[in-house]
């Protein structure tokens, strides 16, 4: 049996935990889950089951973890019990469980799964209709977002992966392993650490301003907006949900838009939400962190590293510049 049957032999043994009338499974792809859109034949339903095992073990954390998925259920449900955003609901087993633990016979190991309400819409692209208006939505709706998140006393105390400067140490530490495998320089390795040491300074900077900490998506890649058929923005996938710096959502989005346009997402942004003073330079410097922590999701697989170091060659120079303190938002 190929690894595809294997997967989907295993998708099925959990999709048969949930009450659903003749589910059809189509495979999405393997990420930091296993992804399967599930049509409920019966009645026309749509869903989408995750199984929890990543690609990777650089997407190993708390959000794989039993605990670190009913804190990301118990997230999903409050938003979208009470409208925040449009947000995926989660689905009960018939056991009345949002996390559903597996034990395959071939495993040691029980695997967990979930299961959430499909929401229809296209991925987010620059040829939508109404573009601008939609750039702006999307910055309006991240700070409904964190508006709540900061709020609500269901959102903290969550076990969730924390973005901190421990965060930016730990990345720092397994980004070493890129020079040992020859994969960039020492010398690009340097440059690498002295902007997550001003990107640390930076937040320190930013833990006076009230609400610049909180509940962040943390994964705001094209693939994770969607435009809904009455054309609202959709944020999907909080599988990297955490507790973090408002900023870092703001950072990680504005790269999927186009470099003209990013200034509504901004003005969007602080329409809702104010933007702390001289707040541009964490920006940058939060989207940079943002790119390594995707290198170091992947630095240690062989099998998925090989544009990493091209990758460096390319974008070091606006490093440099960052850290002499020109602007490079627009650049980026």
């Amino acid at each position: 049996m190929n690894l595809m049957h294997t997967h989907e032999a295993l998708a099925r043994q959990l999709l048969a935990s949930y009450p659903l009338d003749d589910p059809a499974l189509t495979f999405i792809r393997h990420n930091e889950n296993l992804t399967f859109k599930v049509n409920e034949r019966g009645s026309g339903r749509a869903f989408l089951l995750r199984v929890h095992l990543p690609v990777t073990r650089g997407f190993d954390g708390p959000q794989h973890t039993l605990e670190g998925l009913t804190g990301e259920m118990a997230l999903l449900q409050e938003l979208s019990s009470h409208d925040v955003i449009t947000a995926q609901r989660p689905v009960a087993n018939r056991y009345g469980s949002y996390v559903t633990i597996h034990r395959p016979t071939d495993r040691t190991t029980d695997v967990y799964a979930t299961l959430l309400e499909w929401i229809e819409g296209d991925t987010f692209a620059h040829t939508e209709p109404r573009l601008d208006e939609l750039i702006h939505m999307i910055g309006c709706e991240l700070a409904c977002f964190h508006r709540y998140t900061r709020a609500s006393e269901a959102c903290k105390g969550l076990y969730r992966p924390v973005y901190d400067t421990v965060k930016v140490d730990a990345t720092g530490e397994i980004l070493q392993y890129g020079v040992e495998a020859g994969i960039y320089s020492r010398v690009h390795y340097k440059l690498m650490s002295d902007v997550l040491e001003q990107v640390k300074t930076l937040m320190r900077g930013l833990d006076a301003e009230p609400g610049a900490w909180g509940l962040i998506h943390a994964d705001l890649q094209r693939d994770n907006i969607v435009v809904t058929p009455s054309g609202q923005p959709a944020f999907l996938d909080f599988s990297l949900s955490g507790y973090g710096y408002a900023l870092f959502d703001l950072a990680s989005a504005s790269t999927k838009i186009e470099r003209d346009k990013r200034h509504l997402l901004l003005e969007g942004y602080s329409a809702i939400l104010p933007l702390p003073q001289g707040s541009m330079q964490l920006i940058e410097g939060l989207i940079l962190l943002d790119v390594f922590l995707c290198y170091a999701f992947f630095i240690r697989d062989a099998e998925r590293n090989d544009w990493i170091g091209d990758h460096v060659i390319r974008k070091n120079e606006l490093w440099r510049k960052w850290l002499s303190g020109q602007e490079i938002f627009y650049l980026l």
